[in-house]
């Protein structure tokens, strides 16, 4: 759950229809697009037993996309992230101090989209910047097949250390994904994923959003197996019941993995955010997890919450996330998060995070 205007979910070419044609290069780059985004956050922790963490941090993140040239782009962005302070100097670890996070070559068609490079994906478990070739095909009415190969994955947010490119696996992951809108109010999306010598996870999601009126009702029933090479075999399951009204969306739901091999390597590319923290839901063992909340808006202000609680083999984890953003101008965002964990250990804690982000 988390209310911020710099990550924002994008779709995967959504930056290769923006223009109209250029019939020259030089067109291409003096008509291209610069977006940019200046972001400060700061955290602290408060953790029961032990001594508290927190870090400030400054980020400046700058991408350009050229105009369309005969239905193809190029887009280039990049993120340098670097802490102002820590409490006790370990918090803030990254492995970059900058990433060039985008940097791809991207081909539209009315039937047809395809992307070669870094780039951000936006999938059902494959979400953050990957080195990868994405294929979208829209030839057929109503359905959208996507299929692609990622060889790496990195981390560049601005609330958060740069995680530069890894490894996925030895020889990195294919994804197809199929989502079919030809039944009005419902889209079904079916997934296959394959990484070699780590594992090959299957699964599908449906989504029902229907209006009634002043209401809208909604809901999502979504499971996925895992056939894993170096692990016990896992799955994961999801169902999710929703409504809105006058302006609030409210939500009820229940998440499972399996009582042997957990969610497996499932959650490996992509997570669900559902919670701030939440990482009982993927790491443990039999976890189930049944959870509740609100969103909406009112003039310039955006707030939510949500409530959850796991139990797992050896344990328990309750979290409570409370959210409210405030759009100073369409370009100034403020925002503040109040996390309270209460498990065992390290896991019982109060969390307060704050942010000021400056798009453009």
């Amino acid at each position: 759950m988390k209310i911020k205007t710099g990550l924002i979910g994008v779709c995967l070419l959504a930056n290769s229809a923006l223009f109209a044609d250029s019939t020259t290069i030089t067109d291409a780059l003096k008509n291209g697009k610069i977006n940019g985004e200046f972001f400060l956050y700061a955290e602290q922790s408060d953790i029961s037993g032990s001594d508290d963490e927190g870090y400030g941090s400054g980020s400046f993140n700058l991408g350009f996309t050229t105009d369309s040239l005969y239905g193809f782009t190029l887009d280039v962005g990049s993120r340098a992230n670097h802490a102002f302070w820590e409490i006790d100097g370990s918090e803030y670890t990254q492995s970059d101090k900058a990433i060039l996070h985008t940097a791809n070559i991207a081909y539209s068609h009315p039937h047809l989209d395809v992307v070669l490079g870094r780039q951000r994906l936006n999938l059902v478990w494959a979400e953050d910047f990957h080195e990868a070739l994405v294929g979208i095909v829209k030839a057929f009415p109503y359905t959208t097949i996507t299929v692609g190969y990622t060889q790496r994955i990195a981390t560049a947010d601005g609330d958060q250390p740069l995680r530069g490119f890894t490894k996925i696996g030895d020889s990195g992951a294919f994804v197809a994904d199929l989502k079919y809108e030809g039944i009005e109010f419902l889209a079904l999306n079916p997934y296959i994923y394959y990484a070699d010598d780590v594992a090959a996870w299957a699964g599908a999601k449906a989504d029902y959003d229907g209006n009634f009126g002043d209401f809208k009702i909604g809901g999502t029933l979504h499971y996925a197996i895992s056939n894993e090479d170096n692990a016990s075999d896992g799955s994961f399951l999801q169902v999710e019941a929703r409504g809105t009204f006058g302006g609030v969306n409210a939500f009820l739901g229940f998440l499972k993995n399996d009582k042997d091999g957990g969610a497996g390597s499932i959650g490996a590319l992509g997570d669900l955010d559902i919670f701030e923290d939440g990482e009982e839901i993927f790491e443990e063992i039999d976890a189930q997890t049944f959870y509740l909340g609100a969103n909406g808006s009112w003039n310039r202000f955006k707030f939510s919450g949500v409530f959850g609680s796991t139990e797992y083999e050896g344990g328990k984890m309750r979290e409570l996330d409370l959210a409210i953003g405030y759009d100073l101008t369409n370009n100034l965002n403020l925002s503040a998060v109040f996390v309270n964990g209460n498990g065992e250990g390290d896991n019982d804690y109060n969390k307060l995070s704050a942010e000021v982000v400056y798009s453009f």
